[in-house]
């Protein structure tokens, strides 16, 4: 199985745009999604499906066996349709499945054997099941269109995608024109942005800091700036009751880091250390329980936090 830690895309490994996309249930109820997506295998019901016929693509014969055991000529066609499409689908064809929060998709390999134990049918894949498109970027059902995510909610076993090509643009780690148009101007304002952060007093840009968090629901515990060197900001989130302390620089070094660094190492007041500066290197990974805001995230944090009002009225 491919996760998001180890899935990295290959040369060559291009989707077809016109590759057919199925989606697929894996067990009543997803009892079978473990077991597939650990073994990169495809389980498939249908048990008493005649074996032979399928192999032999009789599918007007297999259409009349169901509709023998449906008595519903509309229903065994419908039955046959998914039948079919287990059998026939090729490398070049896609399977996907939802679980554990993800999208998982793989290509079948080979014809399908009857398990001894179920008569259930299986098929093996190409790669396994993997929860990433090519280039390793993990496909969260959240942050994905609710067009193609609602394929989950289909009542059979197997359907055809019909938002196929936003998948395998996804897939493909493509992006189209309008995004494409999109991102480059947001690149744009995001280093117009951070020259006007820049124009900020130190105290303006703390208060600009205290802000933005506030807007993730952090609370500002007591005024400490001065009285307590290491921490400019000493944060509660209420709803989880976590501790954190932030210590702003419009400007630092690795060297001015380091110090504030060793200080948070030897105490257990807070959870965690946010260490925010607009201008300057930190020429370090940070350490445990510390997270980085430097030049590159905090016009971002500016935006998400819907501050830009704010700082144009601060610098003009």
């Amino acid at each position: 199985m491919t996760t998001v830690a180890d899935s990295v895309g290959r040369e060559g490994d291009r989707i077809p745009l016109s590759a057919r996309v199925y989606f697929i249930k894996l067990g009543e109820g997803g009892a079978w999604e473990s077991l597939c997506l650990a073994g990169g295998t495809i389980k498939f019901g249908y048990h008493a499906t005649p074996h032979d016929l399928c192999l032999g693509r009789n599918w007007e014969e297999v259409k009349a066996f169901w509709t023998r055991e449906r008595k519903n000529a509309g229903t065994a066609s419908n039955d046959t349709r998914q039948i079919r499409t287990y059998y026939e689908a090729s490398e070049q064809d896609i399977f996907i499945t939802f679980s554990k929060g993800y999208l998982w998709w793989c290509r079948p390999k080979g014809a399908p054997a009857v398990l001894a134990d179920d008569d259930a049918r299986l098929r093996k894949t190409v790669d396994g099941w993997r929860n990433t498109s090519l280039a390793g970027e993990p496909l969260l059902i959240s942050r994905l269109s609710g067009k193609l995510t609602k394929t989950q909610m289909y009542q059979g076993t197997i359907c055809e995608v019909e938002e196929r090509s936003y998948l395998l643009r996804r897939l493909n780690d493509e992006k189209t024109p309008e995004l494409a148009a999109v991102e480059a101007t947001e690149q744009v304002l995001l280093a117009q942005v951070l020259a006007m952060v820049r124009l900020l007093t130190p105290v303006d840009f703390e208060l600009m800091v205290e802000l933005i968090f506030s807007t993730s629901g952090w609370r500002r515990q007591a005024r400490t700036g001065g009285t307590q060197k290491t921490i400019d900001l000493d944060l509660l989130l209420p709803s989880t009751q976590e501790r954190a302390f932030v210590q702003v620089k419009s400007r630092t070094t690795t060297s001015q880091f380091d110090g504030y660094a060793d200080e948070f190492a030897g105490t257990d007041a807070h959870a965690r250390m946010f260490y925010v500066w607009h201008t300057g290197t930190v020429d370090r990974t940070p350490p445990p329980r510390v997270t980085f805001w430097g030049p590159d995230i905090i016009a971002g944090r500016v935006l998400d936090a819907g501050l830009l009002g704010w700082l144009k009225d601060r610098i003009s």
